[in-house]
């Protein structure tokens, strides 16, 4: 039975820095967006300007990515995780935690972003319930995706999982169609964009905020949730707290 206290307990071990370090949290998932989003307006053509501003949406959620691949990579590297082995913490809540964690640090900083592409005109929300759905599913696909890379990698040093979760992270929002719609890349790479989850998930915001990125709702309603699947079962079928430490 998971204990609630403790997910949060674990949670707090990984946000409470967001609390100490408010201008640093700020900048890092707030402004460092923004002054991607600024250049690609100045050189893109004006009617990229809604996609642009989607893009940058993902990208701050892109942080619940880093930040679980990263969380487990410190953990190892600074033994933290002896510390939760001498608890009655199960891998289950573990692994809530961390979620619970990155729900803290990345979903306000969303939000902010939002509000603020919201304000200077660049996105318009047409649906609240879409744009939340689009929302939440990032947050664990990412997180859940960030988590098995770093699992994946325990066995190297801290420098190649931060080398390697940074370039995954990268593909993710600059090789799909997160800031550009879909028609833009060639006919034989499109079937490649139906495969990375980011195209899936900016298609559900850019639906919520009225912008069509090319990508059959159909796809994304299924893909989606058969990811979300896969990715939980092979990681509560394969987190031991012991391979972490």
């Amino acid at each position: 039975m998971v204990n609630i206290y403790r997910v949060y307990a674990i949670s707090m071990i990984y946000a409470l820095w967001m609390l100490r370090n408010k201008l640093f949290y700020l900048y890092l998932t707030v402004l460092l967006p923004f002054t991607i989003l600024v250049p690609f307006l100045i050189i893109a053509p004006a009617r990229l300007g809604p996609f642009i501003a989607v893009g940058t949406v993902i990208l701050t959620l892109m942080y619940c990515f880093s930040t679980a691949s990263q969380d487990l990579a410190v953990d190892r590297l600074l033994k933290r995780i002896a510390i939760l082995l001498t608890k009655p913490v199960t891998p289950l809540e573990y692994f809530l935690g961390i979620l619970l964690s990155n729900a803290m640090q990345t979903l306000p900083a969303t939000v902010i972003v939002i509000m603020v592409l919201w304000v200077a005109g660049l996105i318009k929300i047409g649906d609240i319930t879409l744009l939340l759905l689009g929302l939440v599913a990032g947050w664990y696909i990412l997180t859940i995706m960030g988590y098995i890379t770093a699992l994946t990698l325990l066995s190297r040093d801290y420098n190649t999982i931060i080398i390697v979760s940074n370039s995954i992270a990268f593909i993710l929002t600059f090789m799909a169609p997160v800031y550009y719609p879909l028609e833009f890349l060639l006919e034989q790479l499109r079937i490649l964009a139906y495969l990375i989850p980011t195209t899936h998930i900016a298609n559900i915001i850019g639906k919520a905020c009225n912008i069509e990125y090319g990508v059959p709702p159909t796809i994304t309603y299924t893909y989606l949730p058969i990811l979300a699947s896969l990715l939980t079962t092979i990681t509560l079928k394969s987190l031991k707290l012991k391979d972490v430490y």
